[in-house]
């Protein structure tokens, strides 16, 4: 096994297979812990030894395995979304290109009928998009590469669905900050955090104890460790500048949690997000709205669009987006204060004596 680690969480794989006399290498830079850069590495050796057997043009009888696979060894994926790519292999993988139109169609209706675990509802339009998304690219990779004659996946088209625009009432975010500050108290540092500041929960769940900037009062993260591979710079709200500062020396961590005399990542806290939820009585809300939440306040308390866009780590500027969602916050986000010489003259009762006369 050929991997190599080059810098804080960052690995170069070299995948290499022989056939017949003949190498077949691949190689890349990998962003992530060392346990997904071997999952990576075996993934890239896995592809390099069906290509080998296969020959690179003997593509009549592919199957989705094979493009899902040829995908993956060319193309960085976060782990999130590799869990899509993975499932479809696994399902669909050994279905033929020739057949896949049609074994397709009848595995998104199986998808419509299939309830989550923990909620006993039924799969989203949007999770069910992402399957639709994540298909079409790996075939589009095979297809643009000569690896099939054509995509017999381009006539499907996304489900409907509405973007999450849930947010929090003052009431509500009073609630949760009190059941969080009850129930768990490990958590209460990132959810307020995430509340104040628009961020990424893997962002945050990562953060080592360095990355606080003391002296600008900022949170650095580095560009391997956020979604858009680029840094992102948090400010710290002054109501959490004495808990960065007095966070343990002997902990690693930025956010964490303590058992008996050990310092850990805070790790996966969904059990005890949930009962914080619960006791607040909050329903239809998750983690990651806080970054909604966050983003729309920043921009209703008068921040620059594009600097509020960098702080979050977005690609472009979701102002128009979030407040598109939601159309009476837009309608109370306008300030008539601006205006002044028309409503100057229009105070008081005047308005409704002039529509009298």
């Amino acid at each position: 096994m050929s991997i190599k680690q080059i810098g804080a969480e960052e690995f170069f794989l070299d995948a290499r297979v022989f056939k017949n006399g003949k190498q077949h290498r691949q190689r890349e830079t990998f962003s992530g812990c060392r346990k997904n850069a071997e999952r990576r590495y075996h993934a890239l050796v896995e592809a390099l030894q069906t290509e080998a057997e296969n020959g690179p043009c003997s593509f009549s009888d592919t199957t989705f395995k094979y493009i899902i696979d040829y995908y993956l060894a060319r193309n960085a994926v976060d782990s999130h979304s590799e869990t899509y790519l993975e499932k479809m292999k696994e399902d669909l993988g050994a279905v033929p290109v020739a057949e896949l139109r049609d074994k397709f169609d009848q595995y998104l209706l199986l998808l419509r009928k299939t309830k989550v675990k923990n909620t006993g509802k039924y799969l989203s339009n949007s999770t069910i998009n992402r399957y639709i998304a994540w298909a079409k690219a790996a075939v589009n990779c095979a297809l643009r590469a000569g690896r099939i004659e054509k995509n017999p996946l381009q006539h499907f088209q996304k489900l409907p669905s509405r973007p999450r625009d849930r947010m929090l009432t003052d009431a509500e975010k009073i609630r949760l900050i009190d059941a969080v500050r009850k129930d768990a108290p490990h958590i209460f540092p990132i959810v307020l955090f995430s509340l104040l500041v628009p961020s990424r929960l893997g962002e945050l769940t990562t953060l080592k104890r360095t990355d606080y900037d003391m002296v600008n009062n900022a949170v650095i993260i580095p560009a391997e460790r956020t979604k858009m591979k680029r840094p992102c710079i948090k400010p710290v709200p002054s109501c959490l500048v004495n808990y960065m500062r007095n966070v343990p020396k002997e902990c690693e961590w930025l956010f964490y949690r303590q058992i008996g005399g050990r310092y850990l990542p805070i790790g996966d806290f969904r059990g005890a997000w949930k009962k914080c939820l619960e006791t607040a009585e909050i329903e239809n809300y998750r983690f990651h709205d806080q970054r909604r939440v966050a983003y729309t306040h920043l921009l209703m308390a008068g921040n620059l669009p594009h600097a509020v866009m960098q702080v979050s780590g977005h690609a472009t500027d979701m102002s128009k987006v979030y407040f598109g969602r939601n159309e009476m916050l837009a309608a109370k986000s306008i300030d008539f204060k601006e205006i002044g010489t028309l409503t100057g003259t229009l105070e008081g009762g005047e308005v409704s004596q002039i529509a009298t006369n």
